[in-house]
């Protein structure tokens, strides 16, 4: 039998998993997709910005650490908007929607593996449905210091053997790995678009949004037959009216 062609799914997540009125308001993981044969463009890329911006040598590329400038923002965002054959899938949580008594509220591990296993599923339902025929996903998360990543792949196997998700095409899968960011430029990119999605929906000392790299990479995000990301490439639990009722909201045409 012909072997498919590979999609490279590349994950990282923005956010805190604490629950407390310290924490973040929400919870997302950002994942960048790309087919084997297109990633070159994504690692030309990715290269640029790390030259152009002048991280260390060796070093990933971290929005946080690198790009905290608008004017730094704006040239990743431009550098990443023109890759064509790159699709963006965000799963993000509204934690003050979380049910009083879910296991989420205290338990940093579940939140995590549930919020990854989302992606996950995204992940497959892209590799059967990507342009030009089904691809097998090799899916890549960035590893979270000081956490047990084998609770995740536990996790994981559990919801694929489930019968609530057996409709998922789990042949699709072809493995998961969780990785450094150094050593993968499609993390490096995740960690961008994540950043992106953060500037958006946490407001500044002052109450505003920096919506402006969200917006613009919005026409990256994976959608529907009928062209709609809400639920694709824009998949969020919660009250939609946290997102919706933003100003800057009426733009996104999701």
């Amino acid at each position: 039998m012909t072997s498919r062609k590979l999609l490279r799914v590349y994950v990282d997540e923005t956010g805190d998993r604490g629950t407390s009125t310290r924490s973040s308001p929400f919870f997302a993981f950002a994942a960048v997709i790309v087919a084997d044969e297109n990633e070159t463009a994504l690692r030309k890329a990715m290269t640029h910005l790390r030259t152009t911006l002048r991280t260390p040598s060796g070093a990933a590329l971290h929005w946080n650490k690198h790009v905290k400038t608008f004017s730094r923002r704006q040239h990743v965002t431009s550098t990443l908007a023109v890759l064509r054959q790159v699709s963006v899938v965000y799963v993000m949580v509204d934690k003050a929607a979380i049910p009083a008594g879910s296991g989420m509220l205290d338990d940093h591990v579940l939140f995590y593996n549930f919020a990854a296993g989302l992606v996950l599923e995204r992940a497959v339902l892209a590799a059967r449905h990507w342009p030009g025929g089904q691809h097998e996903a090799i899916v890549r998360f960035g590893h979270v210091r000081g956490f047990d990543h084998a609770t995740s792949r536990d996790y994981f196997d559990r919801k694929r053997t489930a019968s609530a998700t057996a409709n998922l095409p789990w042949g699709c899968l072809k493995s998961i790995h969780f990785s450094d960011q150094a050593s993968w430029d499609g993390l490096q990119a995740a960690d961008q678009y994540a950043g992106m999605l953060h500037a958006a929906f946490h407001p500044d000392e002052f109450g505003g949004y920096e919506s402006a790299h969200f917006l613009a990479i919005r026409h990256q995000l994976r959608r529907s037959p009928r062209g709609k990301a809400w639920g694709w490439g824009f998949k969020f639990l919660g009250n939609g009216a946290a997102v919706t009722r933003l100003p800057w909201w009426p733009h996104t045409g999701l």
